[in-house]
C-alpha cells in the first residue's frame, strides 16, 4: 500500500498493494470486500498557499499545485494535475510515462459543506477500477481550502490478490489486476515489490506477531510512510489489515474473503 496524496481521494489505488501473509493459514486467493472495509474518518487537508498553488497534505505526505492543468512532477515519478472546471469543482489527472493513469472529478456542493470525488483508473492489466467518495468540512469555509474527513467511501470494482510459498519460508504476493509482485519473508530484512506502478524507493519489512499475524512497515527512500497489522480470523476465511499511516490517527480498516 502506498499512501500518497498525489493520488488524492483515489482510495482505489490505495489498496492495490494491500494484504500480506503470516503463515500458511494465508496461502490462497483473497478478494477485497469494501462492504466490510472501514475507510472512513480519515483526515485530509488543502491549504491555500497563495498566487494560486494549493498544498495538498494526507498525514506526513503533501504536494503543492497550481490548479491551472499543468503537470506537476511528484515524489512517486508520475506527474498530477487540476484544472478547474467549474465554480465548485475540478479535474484531477495522474499520469506515467505519458499514460493517463487515474482521473477524477471533484466537486463542492452548494452549501460549501460536502466534497464529493467520482474516480476512475486505469489498470495496467487494462481494467478499469472505480471509486466513489464523500467527505465533510471540518475545517474552513468555501471552496477546496479547508480540511475534509471522509464519510463514505465506494470501491466499485475491487481487486483480489493471492498468496504463494516462496523460497521455503517465504511468501510471494501477487495483484494480477496492477500486475504487481512481492517476494518476502518474515525476518526484518528489506524488500521491494515489483510492478510497472511501484514508485521507486519503496521497501518492505514484515515481522511475525503470532501464527495468524503480522506487522509490515512500509518505507520510502528510508521514510517510514505506514505500518500494517494483517490477521486471519480463526476461521480462515477473513483477511483483515489494519493501516496506520504516517501523521495520520485513525487506522484504515481493509478486510478480504478468502475465495
Amino acid at each position: 500500500m502506498y499512501p500518497r496524496v498525489a493520488a488524492f481521494f483515489s482510495l482505489l489505488s490505495v489498496i492495490s498493494v494491500s494484504a500480506l501473509a503470516a503463515d500458511d493459514s494465508f496461502i490462497g486467493k483473497w478478494k477485497f470486500d469494501p462492504d466490510k472495509s472501514q475507510m472512513n474518518g480519515l483526515d485530509y487537508k488543502i491549504e491555500d498557499a497563495g498566487g494560486g498553488q494549493y498544498k495538498f497534505i494526507f498525514g506526513d505526505d503533501a504536494e503543492t499545485l497550481t490548479l491551472d492543468g499543468k503537470p506537476h512532477a511528484t515524489k512517486y515519478g508520475d506527474t498530477w494535475s487540476i484544472k478547474t472546471i467549474g465554480p465548485n469543482s475540478w479535474e484531477s489527472t495522474n499520469e506515467l510515462d505519458g499514460k493517463v493513469t487515474n482521473k477524477s472529478k471533484w466537486t463542492v456542493s452548494a452549501d460549501n459543506q460536502t466534497f464529493t470525488s467520482t474516480d476512475e483508473n486505469t489498470r495496467p492489466d487494462g481494467s478499469t477500477g472505480k471509486t466513489e467518495a464523500t467527505f465533510k468540512r471540518t475545517s474552513g469555509t468555501t471552496g477546496l481550502a479547508g480540511s475534509w474527513q471522509t464519510t463514505s467511501v465506494k470501491i466499485l470494482t475491487p481487486t483480489s490478490i493471492t498468496m504463494a510459498k516462496w523460497q521455503g519460508d517465504g511468501y510471494t504476493r501477487t495483484n494480477p489486476a496492477f500486475k504487481e509482485t512481492f517476494d518476502f519473508k518474515l525476518d526484518g530484512k528489506e524488500y521491494t515489490p515489483k510492478g510497472p506502478r511501484v514508485p521507486k524507493g519503496i521497501t518492505v519489512t514484515a515481522k511475525k506477531i503470532d501464527e495468524h499475524s503480522m506487522e509490515l512497515t512500509y518505507k520510502m527512500d528510508g521514510k517510514t510512510t505506514e505500518t500494517d497489522k494483517l490477521e486471519v480470523s480463526a476461521d480462515g476465511k477473513t483477511l483483515t489489515q489494519t493501516v496506520t499511516y504516517a501523521g495520520v490517527s485513525k487506522p484504515e480498516i481493509d478486510v478480504w474473503n478468502r475465495e
